[in-house]
């Protein structure tokens, strides 16, 4: 057992012994109660496992019916924890506690009791066990009841028609074709609201939904600052001076084929099975004096359900002119709004239009600070529209038979060694799309003079939130973001497997284009289907040099109480 070093013995010894009885204890907090790390309210959206829920240190002092110190762990941390909770009550307790030893000490735990008998036994404090702690009880209860007290995420009457739309706009998925400077603006004059400014996230980004600015400064502002602001509190400050609805969806990660399957050379090609993508809505509002708040009163939910119908009628309206070009676009529905005061729906013609101006206003931002930085330009616009690009490991006698077949290839200049083709197979990346899109991606590549290699660049969203970017490096040095990959998706088997095999063969990979996207050749194509396959490198983010580069805006609303 861990002990006290001697000069803390003797360092504690000094203090004052009074004749106080203290109360100690560690329990369980609701898995949204976070200890925080500055004056922020943002936390990690996900909540974490079972294991890894928060627990909270208590020390009281039960003669004077006050916190002496209070401590938030997760719940793998050791006894070692209590111990240093004590300590701090002791030597640094909360005012107006004056530090001091205590006479007593109670517990309810017996493991516990005997624990600190062995730590404190030169300190001359009896610890002593008690079925209950009436003091921390109390305390326990007005923490439990103040979390419990926050109000629904959106207010029971309204809750269904807001789903309703939400999983619409899941549906619609615009976030596959417009881009996050695009604004499109929902006239409401209802609900102390006149226009809503819609941006939809999530094309290249780690966050799908829409975010509703309630004014146009307050998007303009924001983006502003985006660009201008340089530190984690400047970032972080930014994102809370938005005055916005939203709704954004979380998704469970779905498990993912590790291997690319083997060619059917024989019979049909195995149909893979179609399965939904779970979705989980995300509903809040923030404000510069408000904060950040992850639920909705009665005319926010309202305000949001009309603007979500809209919007979903907009583009249902002119999704495919939309898919083509963002021009000079305008649509007027008559939507039925829940009301405050009856349960009779009350109509309400509400103005949907692109704008253009604001849209080339917003992206020239972006480009005017590319334009003063030395660093490279990594583009976005490679990769065809529905592309499914996807991380996989090509058995040897696939990459043999790609090396021979009459298609367009990129080979090693030097063949791979012998002793790395015992491994499972040669890392790669495909990307499969349509017959055209792909002969057409194929001849870009040929016009950059072909692949050089792959790198992952370390990176940050604008929280300081670690990620990386995939860039795939053309022979002509252009840059062309492939993927972020957030920390969960970095931590994953499925990438771990898939840089150790890349390892395997001293950073050989390759990269394969394919067509065949729908039906039950997607992901899985046949021979036929390959139109390209590239064997590159895997290169090192020292040897690309860009150092730790700032991703682009992917908004994770998530709060602390």
């Amino acid at each position: 057992m861990t002990t006290l070093n001697r000069s803390t013995l003797r360092r504690l010894k000094k203090l004052k012994q009074t004749s106080a009885v203290w109360e100690g204890d560690r329990r369980a907090l609701p898995a949204k109660i976070r200890q925080p790390q500055d004056s922020s309210n943002i936390i990690p959206l996900h909540a974490p496992d079972e294991e890894s829920k928060p627990h909270c240190i208590l020390w009281v002092d039960g003669s004077m019916g006050m916190v002496r110190s209070m401590d938030v762990v997760d719940s793998a941390v050791g006894q070692e924890a209590f111990v240093r909770a004590l300590l701090q009550a002791i030597e640094h307790p909360q005012s107006p506690a004056q530090p001091s030893l205590p006479q007593k000490i109670l517990v309810c735990d017996r493991e516990l009791q005997f624990y600190l008998r062995g730590v404190l036994q030169d300190l001359g404090i009896s610890v002593e066990y008690i079925e209950r702690l009436p003091l921390i009880d109390e305390i326990f209860s007005h923490i439990l009841e103040s979390f419990s007290a926050n109000p629904p995420v959106v207010p029971e009457r309204f809750a269904e028609a807001l789903h309703r739309q939400s999983e619409q706009l899941w549906h619609n998925a615009p976030w596959n074709s417009l881009w996050d400077h695009q604004v499109i603006s929902i006239k409401l004059d209802a609900w102390d609201l006149e226009t809503l400014y819609a941006i939809v996230m999530g094309k290249m980004g780690l966050e799908q939904g829409v975010i509703f600015y309630r004014t146009e400064e307050s998007l303009v502002k924001f983006r502003h600052r985006i660009v201008a602001g340089s530190s984690e509190d400047e970032i972080e400050e930014t994102f809370l001076h938005q005055d916005c609805l939203f709704n954004l969806f979380e998704t469970p990660e779905l498990e993912m084929e590790d291997d690319f399957p083997p060619f059917p050379f024989r019979g049909k090609v195995r149909a893979l099975p179609v399965a939904s993508t779970p979705m989980k809505p995300i509903y809040g509002t923030l404000h510069p004096l408000e904060g950040g708040r992850p639920y909705l009163y009665d005319e926010e939910a309202i305000a949001l359900t009309v603007a979500l119908e809209a919007l979903n009628k907009f583009w249902e309206q002119y999704s495919n002119r939309l898919k083509s070009s963002f021009g000079n676009l305008t649509g007027t529905y008559t939507i039925y709004a829940p009301s405050l005061d009856s349960d009779v729906e009350e109509s309400i013609e509400v103005v949907v239009q692109t704008m253009p101006d604001l849209a080339d206003e917003l992206h020239n931002l972006v480009e005017d600070d590319d334009d003063d930085d030395d660093s490279p330009l990594i583009k976005e616009d490679l990769w065809p529209e529905n592309a499914l690009i996807h991380m996989m490991t090509i058995p040897w006698a696939q990459v043999e038979f790609l090396r021979s077949t009459n298609i367009h290839r990129q080979l090693a200049d030097k063949p791979i060694a012998t002793s790395a083709q015992k491994s499972e197979g040669l890392a790669g990346l495909m990307i499969q799309t349509s017959r055209p899109k792909a002969l057409e991606l194929i001849e870009r590549i040929n016009n950059f003079g072909g692949i050089h290699a792959l790198c992952f660049n370390p990176a940050e969203d604008i929280l300081g939130n670690t990620c990386q970017l995939g860039l795939m490096v053309m022979n002509n040095d252009d840059l062309h973001l492939f993927g972020e990959f957030d920390r969960k998706a970095l931590n994953s088997d499925h990438h771990k497997r898939w840089k150790q095999r890349a390892k395997n063969t001293k950073g050989n990979i390759c990269v394969i284009i394919a067509m065949g996207i729908t039906g039950g050749s997607r992901g899985n194509p046949a021979p036929h289907h390959i139109l390209g396959y590239y064997e590159i490198k895997l290169m090192d983010d020292k040897e690309l040099g860009l150092g730790k580069l700032r991703a682009e805006p992917a908004f994770d609303f998530d709060f602390d109480f």
